[in-house]
């Protein structure tokens, strides 16, 4: 893992750091402060008539061949849902409107990318869908698709803690008798 997850000061260009702490770097050269605050990614949780769940096996880095939930990145000018809808259309080929995505959760998770372990935020929201016959995986993103009934999840199996607990919260959220 790199010890910076900055080459080049984006004040001077410098490219020597003094680490800080986990999340600051300051330039050596010109005392520039850089630091790494939470990325936040949307997570979705699709549930179809009969309350199973999609899962999808990663076709990339990091946790390649491992299972997890459609999601990512939320882009600059998204809100969580229109992440949520755009990259369950881009992973799964399932096309719902941000409206259909209900928030449920945020929780911790770290992603390796280029060699540096950023903390992001995963906001969770849930859809529903009739069933998934509409499901077309992309397959630079996801190597096949599950549909599992809650006590079916194969937990052990996440690339990602975060996915599988927001699973775990959503099953004891239905056992409870709540309604999303």
């Amino acid at each position: 893992m790199a010890d910076s997850p900055f080459k080049f000061c984006s004040n001077c260009g410098s490219n020597a750091w003094i680490t800080q702490g986990d999340r600051e770097f300051v330039c050596a050269a010109c005392g520039h402060r850089h630091f790494i605050t939470p990325i936040p990614a949307a997570v979705a949780l699709i549930l179809d008539a009969q309350d199973c769940i999609l899962i999808i096996r990663r076709a990339h880095e990091p946790g390649l061949g491992k299972l997890g939930l459609p999601g990512g990145v939320i882009e600059p000018e998204e809100t969580g849902e229109m992440g949520a809808a755009r990259e369950t259309h881009e992973e799964v080929g399932l096309d719902l409107p941000a409206s259909a995505y209900t928030y449920f959760c945020s929780l911790n998770n770290r992603y390796v990318f280029q060699g540096y372990e950023w903390p992001t935020l995963d906001l969770c929201f849930v859809a529903r869908v009739q069933d998934f016959t509409n499901v077309v995986i992309q397959p630079s993103e996801v190597m096949e698709s599950l549909i599992c009934t809650m006590d079916e999840v194969p937990f052990t199996d996440f690339a990602f803690e975060s996915n599988a607990e927001a699973i775990r919260r959503l099953r004891a959220h239905q056992t409870s008798g709540r309604v999303l």
